[in-house]
């Protein structure tokens, strides 16, 4: 008697490392890398203004963007829940509008659009009750095709 058999069920695989200093960490899937930086890195505290130590991570980052295939380059904020969104969605905009900025001058190949949005403090990664949960959440994520 022959038993049906099901097809099997395909698993979107995704890498997951962070980097050894607590500053950033990478997801990776078949097709994208997902980059994630703390905003306490680029950023003084309140601030929209790259710091002078966000210059290497975004100069890692570019280069992976210079090897990569892809030609949208995501580009998406974050803030952690202190404060209120007032504060927190015009802030989390204009870190991300910073580092694309940036981004764009250290990039060399051509045909690159970016897409910058920010989220205020929504899609925490990190428990907000929790200072170290609260610097995970504040962060800024570079997303490309491989």
């Amino acid at each position: 008697m022959d038993t049906p058999t099901s097809e099997p069920r395909v698993l979107d695989l995704r890498a997951f490392q962070d980097d050894m200093d607590g500053n950033s960490s990478r997801t990776e899937s078949a097709e994208e890398t997902s980059i994630m930086l703390s905003s306490d890195v680029l950023f003084g505290l309140n601030e929209a203004t790259l710091t002078e130590a966000a210059e290497e991570a975004l100069r890692n980052v570019a280069e992976e963007i210079n090897s990569s295939s892809g030609t949208t380059i995501q580009v998406n904020g974050y803030t952690d829940d202190t404060g209120s969104d007032s504060i927190n969605n015009p802030l989390s905009q204009k870190r991300a509008e910073a580092v694309a900025s940036r981004l764009e001058e250290l990039v060399t190949r051509d045909g690159i659009t970016f897409e910058v949005s920010g989220h205020g403090s929504a899609d925490p990664v990190g428990d907000n009750s929790t200072e170290e949960g609260r610097a995970k959440n504040r962060r800024v994520t570079v997303t490309f095709t491989k």
